[in-house]
């Protein structure tokens, strides 16, 4: 398994930022910045986007979790606030559940600890099969203003000129190993970490009600609610979900 790709600022306590799905390491760029002051601000790419090399084919989100277990390893950190957004979440969630010891507290961000429904595997068959057939700029055409509560959003150049760098076998198998991924919800529950769920009402791809839910049955849980943000929270309520995360942060580690 080959390293992955990562930048690191900042000195103090790490916090590790995981980017979903057709994303890399610098959709964290601009966010990040009020982080580097207090904290050691660890971002990767994920096997197969930006410059980290694709796992062999097929792969699973938990083997997606190894080799950031194995990142963060090398980096010698032994314990993270890890921040997962979307398929980063999925990502988080694999890590918390193999490595436990890695994670100090855990942000899902436009994520979910749900499996798929029916009704989304299936959604994801049609993507895999488009992609197959008429390649990945069609899909990436789509996908990213879907992303968006406001199709006018300064960021969506920026979110589209980084998706389209995602290659084919890369979205087919990350699409492939989001359906199949397990649910985790009896991990979310039962989990003792600190959790911080950050939710877009305004969210197609994890649904307000999802988030709610899984709001309800979280435990030792923060919740933050974005009004008329989609599923990119940091660019559509950028000021407000850095707060949110500062304040989470500061008192997850206040505590050691």
């Amino acid at each position: 398994m080959s390293p992955l790709f990562f930048q690191e600022q900042g000195s103090g306590p790490p916090v590790v930022f995981i980017h979903g799905f057709c994303e890399t390491h610098e959709i964290w760029k601009d966010f990040i910045k009020p982080f580097v002051a207090s904290y050691r601000v660890i971002r990767m790419d994920l096997p197969g986007f930006g410059s980290s090399e694709l796992l062999p084919t097929p792969f699973t989100i938990d083997e997606v979790g190894e080799s950031v277990a194995q990142t963060l390893n090398q980096l010698r950190i032994d314990q993270a606030h890890v921040i997962g957004h979307s398929l980063g979440g999925y990502v988080a969630l694999a890590l918390l559940e193999n490595h436990p010891m890695l994670i100090k507290g855990l942000t899902l961000f436009h994520s979910s600890a749900f499996a798929d429904s029916k009704e989304k595997k299936e959604n994801r068959n049609k993507i895999i099969e488009s992609v197959s057939k008429y390649g990945t700029q069609p899909f990436i055409d789509t996908f990213v203003p879907g992303l968006f509560f406001n199709k006018m959003n300064s960021a969506i150049p920026q979110v589209y000129k980084i998706a389209s760098q995602s290659g084919k076998d890369c979205i087919i198998n990350y699409t492939i190993a989001m359906r199949d991924r397990p649910d985790r919800q009896k991990l979310w529950t039962k989990n003792e970490i600190s959790k911080l769920l950050i939710a877009g009402i305004e969210d197609t791809s994890i649904p307000i009600h999802i988030s709610r839910e899984l709001a309800e049955i979280g435990r030792n849980l923060k919740f933050n609610e974005l009004e008329k943000t989609g599923h990119m929270g940091f660019f559509e309520a950028e000021k407000e979900c850095q707060l949110a995360i500062t304040r989470f942060t500061d008192e997850l580690f206040s505590n050691n």
